[in-house]
């Protein structure tokens, strides 16, 4: 009898234990798993270190608008200009990313296209469907941002778990940081040591910090299968007091000088970013282009996903 009850509790502990076993895989396992375990920053960086170098394609939409009734005394073709771009402008633009070193954007605003190819460390670009030019010299490898880096630059934004959302048929978790001027100039710091002329984007921020009033926010979905980037959303709103900041910069360069040529009024910028990610981590080509003419580089290269030098062509 005292066999029989050994042999029965036996069994029914191995029950037990199995049944548990199997409910702490499948929570392992479902949705969520990659995620639950970590926090806000700490996904939103794994997110964007795996996405400098994973195949992927994503399409982009943006707006910016300028509002710019209460300027005076600029140049007028600096007037001019900004005056096409305050009645409102959009672009629309697709990338293609094979690799680190592998990627090509295009992009179309008011009636005009660009493409940029990033190739084993050569730059080309095209404009308006033409033939593609060489950019001279060679560009970085490797990603554009360290862990190091990116972990702290994230920091500085200081993410949010915002809750579940299906994207695309595809569950994810939306992260949300607001964008403030001290949190740029945070970010600024952080990546002082990968992007150019950001060493110097910092104490410039800092200076016009008591002449600029806005903030934004910016909000990532992450699969919760996964944790891979699916879709991301950056808008925002500033003013700028562009006759007290001329002022105080001509102050500063030359005290004696006069004001009656300067600048005056209020310069409001908006703007809003959107993009999706698709065919992540599944096989993409990019083709490297046949150059017909070379392009000096500009003063830099700007990796193809925003997060390399910090020049622009």
């Amino acid at each position: 009898m005292l066999a029989q009850m050994d042999s029965h509790v036996s069994r029914r502990s191995l029950a037990v234990l199995a049944a548990g076993a199997t409910a702490l895989l499948a929570a392992a396992c479902g949705p969520g798993a990659v995620l639950t375990a970590e926090t806000p920053d700490q996904a939103v960086s794994a997110a964007l270190r795996a996405v400098q170098s994973t195949p992927l394609q994503a399409s982009f939409t943006g707006q910016l608008s300028l509002s710019t009734a209460s300027l005076s005394g600029l140049p007028a073709s600096i007037q001019s200009a900004l005056g096409q771009v305050g009645s409102g402008g959009s672009a629309t633009g697709q990338l293609k990313q094979e690799s680190g070193a592998r990627r090509q954007l295009t992009a179309s605003a008011g009636g005009s296209s660009l493409s940029l190819v990033e190739y084993d460390g050569h730059g080309y670009v095209s404009r308006d469907g033409g033939g593609y030019a060489e950019l001279s010299g060679t560009l970085p490898t490797g990603d554009a941002i360290s862990s190091t880096e990116l972990t702290t630059a994230v920091a500085a934004l200081s993410f949010q778990d915002q809750g579940p959302a299906t994207i695309g048929g595809v569950s994810t978790e939306r992260y949300s940081a607001s964008i403030t001027l001290p949190s740029l100039e945070k970010l600024a710091q952080a990546l002082g040591g990968s992007a150019t002329g950001s060493t110097q984007l910092a104490p410039v921020l800092a200076m016009l910090a008591p002449y600029v009033a806005g903030s934004g926010s910016v909000d990532l979905w992450l699969s919760t299968g996964d944790g891979s980037l699916v879709r991301g959303a950056l808008s925002g709103s500033l003013s700028v007091d562009v006759g007290a900041a001329a002022s105080a910069l001509a102050g500063l360069l030359s005290p004696s000088s006069g004001s009656a040529s300067l600048p005056a009024g209020t310069l409001g910028v908006s703007l809003s970013l959107g993009f999706d990610v698709s065919d992540y981590g599944r096989p993409v080509t990019v083709t490297k282009p046949v150059a017909t003419s070379t392009l000096p580089a500009g003063g830099g290269w700007s990796g193809m996903m925003g997060m390399g030098s910090g020049a622009s062509i």
